[in-house]
């Protein structure tokens, strides 16, 4: 275990975390069994957000563990950062690839959120011009990246291609954690999430071979998260069986709204009843988060050092990296202090370094100061109110009152800041007492419960989030499913067209209320309305002479697929087609070849880690003497290995040095078997050890020896990949 269970029994919190002393009958497992190859697999869930992921998986007893993803970084290790740093035949993902970031390696991806599914001319040039990766058209205009090949003109990958290394790292990290195949994920993606960046997600899961068991807004999973503790309060508010619970989510890239009905099973006979989530409503805004925040600073700041230096130091990317970097410091100090301050002294970049600034290569030093009065001052009005007005907005769509909801829960980084929780308390002025705070992975851990098919948390079908529709050829838009319809639905329309050799419908996703445009047209670049394919019918052979009376009909599955029937009553033609997304979209073909580029790549990968690795015989050492190969019975050789490892773990005495992050988990499997043992009497004789204590045995010592041999075979790599770093 990870030394951190949390637990989700009757009459605790999900996020009730406990010490590694827990106690748990058995070690990290479920009952799914993967059918391709007949071995017990999870399902994981995954929280893929715009500057980190997390991962978590529910355990037998029905708590959450959540997984070591970085494991350089013991402090942080829950998180990985969202980069991934391309090269010829290695590419590098999380904590190290950020650090190549901070020095403007041209190859290292990051904001993979806001390029998956968007065409290029789609993408905001604020965000295109402070990235050192460089964009291309793909076919449709899709953005691409450039990546480098042997050669020297670089190559072209999808951004698809790039989320899957990072994608595939969690599941391959997820596996050693759990020592189980990770079967499939639920993840987690913004509710203003169109259907081609969902499918694009899917396409990117599916590259990094994980199946994609369902898509869930991140809001919504926190309310899943947060579930527990609600039907906890409901045993003594017999009157109010259900609770309505508000969850505003908003992190770096992304504010998620999500308003759900949370209500035990009260018919189940055991303690154990299950919980069910119904959602009423979401809303979301891609422009809304840290990101922005971070980018009103760093334009308050840049101005300022270039009224202060009009020398072409300050347009150098070196700076602006490093005044970015300032800015995101200052913007988390201005949470919990009055005033920030930055200061950047000069700066010499090393021989070679990118975008090192002027002829001499010095980057110029810069100090300033800013209040938390002018930091609200600068972002303005028009950005603190996105927030209240998509409250308002899904409070609308549920029909519900602000007096009628019971708990206000907030989470994610950007609500740290003070005046999004002063908004949301005039939001909320009469319940303001409503309004909690829940604690860091609760999007992991919602996702992961989610994922776990045991019955205890029943989640329904999310409402759609955005509105579909039509656009006919002289620009008239209908709306057909309003946006947050419950699934699955079935709506229809009819529409009047005059005869032509041939009638064309865009089919549209998004913002289409005139009410809701006029409410995002004051500095908001995003596009309302999302174009994802059209459907021709043929007038040539219309029955009537002047007019064609066409029925629209959209059909959408409990899984969220797209059906477009469009009839022509005149002469009984029907058009059917299946919307999954625009012409950006890979193709099934695409995503196979994908799948093998990106085995490719960790084929060399991993090939380059075992010649620079430890030689097989190093493994052994790394073993207590007096731990024989062939046990006779489980339990005692799990004794034995524990009272050995136990003080090579708190010490680090090894004959090889294994990262930190290693260790680490290393050291929780250990204490976790450690206390399992401490349940079982020493003094029985072997025979009377039962069935299921010799499988759990078995299943610890396990675990442990694969996370071990894991940690030995990378730690020399490691170790030489630090030392070049120093180097370079």
């Amino acid at each position: 275990m990870s030394g951190i269970n949390v637990g989700s029994r009757k009459g605790a919190s999900p996020h009730d975390v406990a010490a590694g002393s827990d106690v748990d009958d058995t070690p990290p497992s479920d009952s799914i069994v993967d059918e391709a190859t007949g071995s017990v697999g999870c399902i994981i869930g995954i929280d893929f957000g715009r500057t980190k992921c997390e991962a978590a998986v529910v355990v037998e007893d029905g708590s959450v563990a959540l997984i070591p993803l970085e494991l350089q970084d013991p402090e942080r290790c829950f998180s990985m950062p969202s980069y991934v740093s391309m090269g010829v035949r290695e590419w590098e993902v999380g904590l190290q690839a950020a650090n190549r970031a901070k020095a403007g390696h041209p190859y290292t991806v990051y904001d993979l959120t806001i390029l998956l599914g968007k065409k290029l001319d789609a993408i905001r040039p604020r965000d295109s011009g402070r990235w050192d990766f460089a964009l291309r058209s793909g076919v449709a205009d899709k953005a691409v990246v450039e990546c480098p090949t042997k050669s020297n003109s670089p190559d072209l990958a999808y951004p698809e291609q790039v989320a899957a290394m990072l994608l595939s790292t969690i599941k391959q990290r997820a596996e050693v954690f759990t020592g189980k195949r990770a079967t499939g994920a639920v993840v987690s993606v913004p509710a203003a999430y169109n259907r081609t960046q969902r499918q694009s997600l899917r396409n990117a899961c599916s590259i990094a071979g994980i199946h994609v068991e369902r898509l869930v807004i991140s809001s919504t999973a926190t309310a899943v998260a947060h579930a527990d503790s609600l039907t906890s309060a409901n045993n003594s508010e017999a009157s109010n069986p259900e609770k309505t619970v508000l969850v505003v989510d908003c992190g770096g890239g992304s504010l998620n709204v999500t308003l759900a009905r949370v209500r035990a099973d009260d018919r189940a006979e055991d303690s154990s009843a299950g919980i069910e989530v119904q959602v009423e409503a979401t809303a979301g805004d891609l422009e809304t988060g840290g990101e922005a925040l971070t980018d009103r600073l760093f334009d308050h700041f840049y101005q300022q050092a270039k009224a202060a230096d009009t020398s072409t130091n300050t347009a150098s990317p070196a700076f602006s990296r490093r005044l970015r970097r300032a800015s995101v410091l200052a913007q988390k100090i201005l949470s919990t202090s009055p005033q920030a301050a930055i200061d950047l002294p000069p700066w010499l970049p090393r021989r070679g370094a990118r975008g090192s600034g002027s002829a001499s290569g010095a980057v110029a030093g810069f100090c300033s100061s800013i209040s938390r009065a002018d930091f609200e001052n600068l972002c303005g009005k028009e950005l603190w109110c996105r927030l209240p007005d998509t409250v308002e907005q899904v409070l609308t769509r549920a029909k519900v009152k602000k007096e009628d909801v019971d708990a206000i829960v907030v989470t994610g980084g950007a609500m740290q800041v003070p005046k999004f929780r002063e908004v949301l308390g005039d939001c909320f002025a009469e319940h303001w007492n409503r309004i909690m705070d829940l604690p860091k992975h609760t999007v992991a851990v919602g996702a992961a419960l989610i994922a776990a098919q045991n019955g205890r948390y029943s989640l329904l079908y999310e409402p759609t989030p955005l509105a579909l529709g039509i656009r006919s050829a002289s620009g008239d838009t209908l709306i057909v499913v309003p946006s947050s319809t419950q699934l699955p639905t079935r709506q229809s329309r009819v529409y009047y067209a005059s005869c032509q050799s041939e009638i064309t419908f865009d089919i549209l996703e998004g913002l289409l209320d005139p009410e809701q445009q006029k409410n995002h047209t004051s500095g908001r670049t995003s596009c309302l309305e999302h174009c994802m394919g059209c459907v021709p019918i043929d007038g040539s052979r219309a029955s009537a002479p002047l007019i064609l009376k066409l029925e629209v009909v959209f059909e959408v599955d409990a899984t969220d697929r797209l059906t477009v029937v469009v009839s022509d009553n005149s002469n009984n033609r029907t058009t059917r087609l299946v919307i999954t997304g625009d012409e950006t979209c890979l193709s099934t073909e695409a995503v196979a070849l994908a799948r093998a580029q990106l085995s490719e790549i960790l084929n060399d990968s991993a090939g380059m880690e075992d010649s620079k690795a430890a030689p097989p015989s190093l493994a052994l050492t790394v073993y207590p003497r007096n731990l024989a190969p062939i046990e006779a019975c489980p339990v005692e050789t799990l004794r034995s290995c524990v009272a050995a490892l136990t003080p090579m773990v708190l010490t680090n005495r090894f004959s090889v040095c294994i990262p930190p992050g290693d260790l680490f988990i290393l050291r929780s499997r250990v204490e976790h078997a450690s206390a399992w043992l401490d349940q079982i009497d020493p003094s029985q004789q072997n025979t009377l050890k039962t069935d299921q204590q010799i499988r759990t045995a078995r299943e610890y010592l396990r675990q442990i020896r694969m996370l071990h041999l894991s940690s030995t075979a990378s730690s020399a790599f490691s170790q030489l990949r630090q030392e070049l770093d120093l180097l370079n």
